[in-house]
């Protein structure tokens, strides 16, 4: 085992229900879980590849890729369509080259929808990092992203 790995996942090795700290210590730590990754927590928590993977894919916050530094994630709940999100949803991929899911080959930018970000009177609504736009149109997120990226 990759002795970084082992100094991120050592704390959590004798606790109960040990794998998922450790997979968000590893994530944390590197931005993503590997395939070495999955082969070595498979055998550091004495259980099959299989598991790690149904523990990683259940659950929507663990990658197995790495993603932007830029979370872009569009709402597409009810109240944001009644206010033309599908519509918003194509403009940002469309300007992104982007389909949802993906990620930038830079590594600036990840697409993501999302089915509420709590924000339904001011729709369509879109976050970016920790950052939620209301009334969102191609042109707020992208200056947005130029804020973000200036202050950097």
């Amino acid at each position: 085992m990759a002795k970084h790995l082992i100094n991120i996942i050592n704390p959590f090795l004798d606790k109960k229900g040990g794998l998922m700290p450790a997979l968000h210590a590893v994530q944390d730590h590197l931005g993503f879980i590997s395939k070495d990754n999955i082969r070595e927590l498979a055998i550091a928590f004495n259980c099959s590849q299989a598991e790690v993977i149904d523990v990683i894919t259940f659950y929507d916050d663990f990658r197995l890729k790495a993603i932007g530094k830029n979370i872009i994630k569009i709402c597409q709940a009810e109240a944001c369509q009644s206010q033309n999100c599908k519509e918003l949803l194509h403009n940002l991929t469309s300007h992104f080259g982007l389909n949802i899911n993906e990620t930038s080959n830079d590594l600036n930018i990840t697409l993501k929808e999302v089915f509420c970000l709590g924000n339904c009177a001011i729709g369509p609504s879109v976050m970016i990092n920790d950052m939620v736009i209301g009334e969102a149109t191609t042109e707020k997120v992208v200056n947005q992203l130029k804020v973000i990226n200036a202050e950097e």
